[in-house]
């Protein structure tokens, strides 16, 4: 590898799970060789998109063969991480939160899930995945007994930001959060923020296109200030 992996621009990385689920793929079909240009028929990037991406970790291809699937497998594996053990909690056993309890992904990424907690005393107690629901006034006893890398955060808007400066005072350096409005932290805490109604909006805005025109625009709405 060639470059400083703390340097990955952001849009190589949204990209790098794409690659990684068709390489997977063709690596599970037993096929040797894969070229730029069939990896732009699967993922729908360019040929020249893709070596671009891939050159900037390295050279990987071979000319006349293409890329040695097994390898640029391995290789995108270890930059994503998924070849070392990361220990992760979840707070917040809600629905949604059980059915990221319940997530098959977590050991193919390198994660164990190790906690789950919530304040509801309906839900303490109670088993999911095997895990039983600790109440949220242990969580910091937790962690101060406990190596954990991460958290998943799915807790109420009103909970995330007291919830989040708990995590942060505890040491977790990384937070997966689900609530609906952002969290502040300092800035050695990576947060990667899954804002569902922001993406039901931008659901909403594609399927509208089709349907709405300019000229409906300026009839339905007269923004002209009088």
């Amino acid at each position: 590898m060639t470059k400083d992996l703390y340097s990955i621009p952001d849009i190589i990385m949204s990209r790098l799970p794409v690659y990684y689920q068709h390489l997977k793929k063709l690596k599970e079909s037993n096929k040797t060789y894969v070229s730029s240009e069939e990896l732009a028929k699967l993922t729908g990037f360019s040929s020249s998109l893709i070596r671009k991406d891939l050159s900037y970790f390295g050279t990987f291809g071979r000319k006349s063969y293409g890329y040695d699937i097994f390898c640029l497998f391995q290789q995108i594996r270890i930059i994503m991480g998924f070849n070392y053990n990361k220990k992760i909690i979840l707070i917040g056993a809600g629905h949604l939160g059980q059915a990221l309890a319940y997530n098959k992904g977590y050991i193919e990424r390198g994660y164990k899930l190790t906690a789950v907690f919530d304040k509801n005393p309906k839900l303490i107690g109670l088993v999911i995945n095997d895990l039983e629901i600790k109440s949220i006034s242990d969580l910091e006893n937790y962690l101060s007994e406990n190596k954990v890398d991460a958290a998943i955060l799915t807790v109420p808007e009103a909970a995330a930001q007291k919830t989040a400066d708990r995590l942060v005072a505890a040491g977790i350096k990384a937070i997966w959060s689900f609530a609906e409005v952002p969290i502040k932290v300092p800035a050695d805490v990576l947060v990667e923020e899954q804002l569902i109604n922001e993406g039901l909006c931008k659901l909403s805005v594609k399927m509208n296109q089709p349907r709405i025109n300019k000229s409906e625009v300026e009839e339905d709405f007269d923004c002209e200030q009088k």
